[in-house]
């Protein structure tokens, strides 16, 4: 990969960081007004779709026995502090690029499930879950572009990705599953 494709990539990455960042800490910021008063009113209650109230009393917005957007604070949090030492030129190592990409990975697929959940069981979604999850599509689009090379199953294609790449075909690839995200949840709502 060339300098700039690489300054390229760690800036999508410190951007989808920041982003998902400031999202988890608003959220959480809602979440505790709302812990405190109930009935408070809440900046994320936007409308009939979008309303964070609903979707902090479902059991998926505690999955993993406290609030999501905690666990996002922490996965943004670290990985902006790494895509900025990126961006500063530090030689990032690659079992920490790797982690950095796996979690990514498995935040996508949660991401997926959360807003299926939040769309088809809850019957909302949370606009800054749907930030979030836009920060991880970035991310993830960012650490392919860093670690290509290194993940063992482009280890023998390295040479055809290079030019899958060039074409930007990766970033259709990304943009057409946001598109496929977002239809998921618009079909959900199409009619209400």
């Amino acid at each position: 990969m060339s300098k700039n494709n690489s300054k390229s990539a760690w800036t999508v990455l410190v951007s989808g960081s920041a982003v998902g960042l400031l999202a988890s800490l608003f959220q959480t910021i809602e979440r505790i007004n709302y812990a405190k008063n109930p009935n408070v009113h809440l900046q994320c209650d936007i409308s009939s779709i979008f309303s964070c109230r609903n979707v902090f009393d479902a059991w998926q917005s505690s999955f993993f026995g406290f609030s999501n957007s905690l666990v996002c604070m922490i996965f943004f949090g670290v990985l902006l502090g790494v895509g900025l030492a990126g961006l500063a030129s530090s030689k990032i190592s690659r079992w920490l690029r790797l982690l950095g990409h796996y979690l990514s990975l498995f935040f996508l697929g949660f991401g997926a499930w959360y807003l299926y959940q939040s769309a088809y069981s809850i019957g909302y979604i949370c606009i800054f879950c749907s930030a979030c999850y836009t920060g991880v599509i970035a991310l993830n689009w960012a650490w392919l572009r860093l670690n290509y090379s290194d993940l063992p199953w482009f280890k023998k294609r390295t040479q055809s990705f290079e030019k899958l790449m060039q074409k930007d075909t990766d970033t259709l690839l990304w943009v057409l599953y946001a598109i496929g995200i977002a239809c998921m949840i618009a079909f959900r709502f199409w009619y209400r």
